[in-house]
């Protein structure tokens, strides 16, 4: 089974991954119809659930277990200096609605698969960066640190980052509890940016 999870991933969660790339914020991303307020809107919707999302991780310990770190890994900081760059104030930032109804991250597992949707998302952000670079005022360090991600290292963060799904799906337990996460961080991340 271990050699499997990571396709068992991309398998059951490739529906979810496709209802988040239909909601209306990425489709006027890619057919270039966003506007600048439209941008600042989606970085704070991701904002509200990143946000509390990592303090959890944080809070259970299991990300410095696991060798997951955070201070390199989070993306809530990168979204903090894009909304900054973009004109929302400290102020601002503190009052944005933040998620409630998060993932469960109770075990090496379950966070390991609630952050493989996030360490996943940043293949598909070199895509968006380059594609938000064509027509909004933003570039990498200017407005688009959260797409932008790890820059050129992301190839090699996400290498990493599956080596360490492996290390930790021994067990057929842990592979569905890995699956089973990231199935359900896809669909709680969905209901927060279509609320």
């Amino acid at each position: 089974m271990t050699t499997n999870v990571l396709e068992r991933l991309r398998q059951d969660t490739a529906e979810a991954h496709q209802q988040i790339e239909n909601n209306a914020y990425a489709k006027s991303m890619m057919d270039k119809s966003m506007t600048l307020p439209e941008y600042v809107s989606y970085l704070k919707l991701f904002y509200g659930f990143l946000k509390p999302l990592e303090q959890q991780a944080v809070q259970t310990g299991l990300p410095q277990q696991l060798g997951f770190d955070m201070t390199i890994r989070g993306k809530s900081v990168l979204l903090e200096q894009d909304l900054l760059h973009l004109g929302v104030t400290h102020e601002q930032l503190e009052q944005l609605p933040m998620c409630t109804q998060l993932p469960d991250l109770s075990t090496p597992a379950r966070m390991i698969g609630c952050f493989y949707v996030i360490e996943g998302s940043t293949l598909g952000g070199q895509i968006i960066t380059k594609q938000l670079m064509k027509f909004l005022p933003v570039e990498p360090g200017a407005g688009i640190s959260y797409f932008n991600g790890y820059g050129q290292d992301t190839r090699e963060q996400w290498l990493a980052f599956r080596q360490m799904i492996l290390d930790n799906s021994a067990s057929e337990e842990e592979s569905l509890e890995i699956v089973h996460s990231a199935r359900e961080t896809f669909r709680l991340l969905d209901q927060w940016l279509g609320a």
